[in-house]
């Protein structure tokens, strides 16, 4: 397992219409164990990057993220979108406004709950045994914490603002 087939892998569960906690646990069974524990320890590399306040801050002003367990199913949303996603959100995120991104009950929705899990999940069915735990969300983001205060997020994302920011 390297990096180029940890993300091929992730864009075929991006291009699945099925639901992508069970895609990628169908494709990481066709490989074997020691691969699903590699993509696991790169999966979680990528994950802690992605760990920081500005992209909380982007996750909060798309769909008002605001608890770590959001943030980690943002998180995990966003790598499933590939490489170059992940690129622009960490370069120029407020370029990503006109994403597709996908909605449930009329509000943006970029979340998989539990994508993170799958891959320890499969390689304890199929060894008995546990891959090593990685803990991403109880640690700090990296960074400093935004302020979620509407004239600051606005100024540093304008067109996220624009397109995503709800007046009550």
């Amino acid at each position: 397992m390297n990096e180029q087939t940890f993300w091929e892998i992730l864009e075929k569960v991006n291009q699945s219409p099925e639901e992508p906690n069970e895609t990628l646990k169908s494709i990481l069974a066709k490989l074997t164990t020691d691969d699903i524990g590699n993509f696991d320890a790169i999966y979680t590399e990528k994950l802690k990057t992605l760990w920081h306040w500005d992209n909380w801050s982007i996750a909060f002003i798309i769909c008002g993220c605001n608890t770590e367990y959001d943030f980690l199913d943002f998180c995990n949303w966003c790598l499933v979108q590939g490489k170059e996603f992940n690129i622009k959100l960490t370069s120029k995120p407020d370029d990503l406004f006109d994403y597709n991104y996908p909605i449930k009950d009329s509000l943006p929705y970029p979340y998989i709950d539990e994508f993170d899990l799958v891959p320890g999940l499969l390689f304890e069915e199929l060894t008995g045994n546990e891959l090593p735990y990685h803990q991403v969300v109880n640690f700090q983001p990296k960074g400093k914490r935004f302020k979620n205060k509407p004239k600051s997020l606005k100024e540093n994302y304008p067109n996220l603002f624009n397109k995503f920011w709800k007046k009550d």
